[in-house]
């Protein structure tokens, strides 16, 4: 008999007709679970922080911070654990995780250790208009000028564009960043983002705010008027590349579907 004549068999299986050694081995692979498994002290952990029970889907942004506040990054044991409490794919988790500037993934290295996160991370927002404003040079220069316990990273679009170049310390954004005030942001203990003071109702009112809303509702503005405004001051949607706000009114106005404001 050839050697290619002898049946191959796995040799944790009794001896068996090459069909039924390939569907044994195929059942317990089958039985097997696929990817990465979930370690029950770490889902007994995102349990005691999140509640028993798991965060509806639309709330996974939501218990990624509280991972991440809680322990500075986000590790892919939590992932993974989180993806299973939660019934979503990994992919669609990660992809959240992975998107916005101020998460981190930690991943393991090739010993299976996850590395601590860093005391300190400035993130230099490599932005289109942030790169034009100088983000390159803060980048080259920021790593030398704040030391090695703080670890600066290049972020994709921290959505300050106005305002660049933009750098952000932990979650402290520096708008109009320079290298002296980014050093002093460090030095001064700035972490947190500042809240704006929010403004009432009354208060709004008080200040115009739904006048020209009213005036719609009453008749005394009517949708022509009001685009030409638009058109006349030059607004321009955030998106789009900034398309002219009064144009697209135009348009949606000229439409067969165009509601029925007068």
């Amino acid at each position: 008999m050839s050697r290619n004549a002898i049946p191959i068999v796995p040799a944790s299986l009794p001896a068996q007709a090459p069909a039924e050694a390939n569907e044994a081995l195929r059942q317990r692979r089958r039985r097997a679970p696929k990817g990465r498994q979930v370690d029950p002290a770490t889902l007994a952990e995102l349990q005691a922080w999140l509640g028993a029970e798991p965060p509806p889907r639309d709330h996974l942004i939501e218990a990624l911070h509280v991972v991440n506040d809680r322990l500075g990054a986000l590790p892919a044991p939590h992932l993974v654990a989180l993806a299973h409490w939660m019934r979503l794919a990994m992919a669609e988790v990660y992809e959240v995780a992975s998107f916005y500037h101020h998460f981190e993934v930690l991943r393991e290295d090739e010993h299976g250790l996850l590395p601590p996160p860093a005391a300190l991370t400035v993130r230099v927002c490599d932005g289109l208009p942030c790169e034009m404003g100088g983000a390159h040079e803060l980048l080259a220069r920021l790593p030398a000028l704040l030391g090695r316990e703080v670890r600066v990273i290049s972020a994709p679009c921290v959505g300050r564009c106005a305002a660049a170049p933009v750098v952000v310390v932990h979650q402290h954004p520096v708008e109009r960043a320079t290298t002296d005030r980014v050093q002093a942001a460090v030095q001064d203990g700035h972490r947190a983002c500042p809240l704006p003071q929010p403004t009432g109702h009354a208060a709004y009112r008080a200040q115009g705010g739904y006048r020209l809303w009213q005036d719609c509702v009453a008749g005394c503005r009517n949708a022509d008027g009001v685009i030409a405004e638009l058109e006349h001051a030059g607004l321009r949607g955030l998106g789009g590349a900034g398309f002219p706000a009064g144009r697209k009114w135009r348009a949606v106005r000229a439409s067969p579907a165009r509601g029925c404001w007068p």
